[in-house]
């Protein structure tokens, strides 16, 4: 080939590229939008939050909606013949296509009460006590979805007092080490973890329809366990020595009861939370009470005896430990990590996954978790679950999880019946009164 005709053959390809970009302007069709009216719309199906909202005209109800249009496709599936030979008769097979809610024009699809009133916003709440069951459905165009019901609970009867526990963090500092990343740990992560823990007992956290205010406030102590004021309320910096390896879980806990005269306060006026570098092992290691004031009036689901003299054998009977990595990036993981769930679990809250484990169940009398007003659900790595106990269940609901004990959760929330469990564990399990006690705020017995 000449250098001419090379240089004929470029100028071409060039030609080609120009022409295909105009081709492609923002003018074009090459994208295709797709314009959904109401004729589009086949099948309405509505979504909530739960099935269940508190009337104190905070919890909030919100609605979703699933639209779906009928997809006609060709059917290419094999027939045979009265010989076993195979054949392909030509037909059309009719599906449903879910149509993505970003498609949806603002207006089409709307919710309505079955007074006919409607909801532009998607969500309702109330704060008339009445215990009531009220419908609701979709409408666009002509077509209408089924009723969803939704039950008003009772609001609750207690009247609790509001219990400040004193918390003090013990930061386990490593020096340098090769192969082991050196953490910092400030005390304003600290203080923005407690912030968060009170902000989901209280109740502040969210607006979800049966998120529930416990009345239990983490506050920093003031003073260490000897009554010598901290340079930080609520934080404990102890340095661990250079030759200290920890290769296990074990290794923390023992190290703990080594040297507990510094590193673990006295369990009836704090509640101890160690901060390790936990390179090897899980982001947490908490255990639910042990312990409990009458053991023949156990509380279900807690493995519980008698106070014992040389209470506690094990540090994690008293407190909890924390991997610092997940305490200062809880999103390195794709379920993240919340503090609010370690201290459920500590004060006696369940999971409320289902266990498939033949080993280790845990769904008995239909629950979880003791707690008739959370939804128990099989693995989900969603907040958009349901209580199915199967895939081919046909009874169940959907709901939305804000719950601090659901894994791929808001975990903003504890429900009502958690409340009243929380409150029972906090009066009745002597490893949890650190609450009966003023000395962290004030250094004095």
């Amino acid at each position: 080939m000449t250098k001419d005709m090379r240089t004929m053959k470029y100028g071409l390809c060039l030609l080609c590229l120009v022409a295909m970009a105009v081709a492609c302007s923002s003018d074009d069709d090459f994208v295709y939008k797709t314009d959904v009216d109401a004729g589009n719309i086949k099948l309405l199906e509505l979504r909530a939050d739960h099935y269940m909202l508190i009337p104190d005209g905070k919890a909030t109800m919100k609605f979703y909606v699933d639209a779906y249009n009928i997809l006609e496709l060709p059917d290419y599936s094999p027939s045979y013949d009265d010989e076993g030979k195979v054949i392909y008769i030509p037909s059309v097979k009719r599906d449903t296509s879910l149509i993505p809610t970003s498609q949806l024009p603002k207006g089409l699809v709307r919710l309505f009460d079955e007074n006919g009133k409607e909801y532009p916003d998607m969500m309702f709440s109330t704060d008339d006590p009445t215990p009531r069951t009220l419908r609701f459905h979709l409408e666009a165009g002509e077509l209408k979805s089924k009723e969803l019901e939704i039950q008003i609970r009772p609001l609750p009867t207690e009247d609790y007092e509001e219990l400040e526990i004193p918390i003090i963090f013990h930061v386990m500092q490593q020096p340098a080490t090769p192969g082991v990343p050196t953490i910092n740990i400030d005390t304003a992560t600290v203080y923005k973890h407690i912030n968060r823990m009170n902000k989901v007992f209280a109740g502040l956290a969210t607006t979800d329809p049966n998120g529930w205010n416990a009345k239990i406030k983490f506050v920093p102590a003031v003073y260490d366990n000897s009554g010598v004021k901290l340079d930080c309320p609520g934080v404990h910096y102890y340095d661990i020595p250079s030759s200290v390896v920890f290769e296990k879980d074990d290794d923390f806990r023992n190290y703990v009861m080594e040297h507990r005269g510094a590193l673990l306060y006295d369990y009836r006026k704090f509640l101890n939370v160690w901060l390790i570098n936990n390179q090897k092992g899980s982001s947490t290691i908490v255990s639910a009470p042990n312990v409990i004031d009458n053991p023949d009036d156990p509380i279900p689901g807690l493995t519980t005896e008698e106070l014992p003299d040389n209470f506690p054998e094990n540090p994690t009977e008293v407190g909890v430990f924390v991997s610092m990595s997940y305490f200062v990036n809880p999103m390195q993981y794709d379920d993240f990590f919340e503090m609010s769930t370690v201290m459920g679990r500590y004060l006696g809250l369940l999971v409320t996954q289902i266990s498939t484990s033949d080993k280790f169940p845990n769904f008995f009398d239909g629950d979880t978790d003791y707690c008739p007003d959370t939804s128990y659900y099989l693995a989900s790595l969603s907040v958009y679950k349901n209580n199915k106990r199967t895939e081919n269940d046909e009874d169940f609901y959907y709901f939305t999880s804000y719950n601090i004990m659901d894994g791929y959760s808001f975990k903003n929330s504890v429900t009502i019946d958690q409340v009243r469990r929380l409150r029972t564990v906090l009066e009745r399990c002597p490893s949890r009164w650190m609450y009966k006690s003023r000395f962290a705020f004030t250094g004095e017995n």
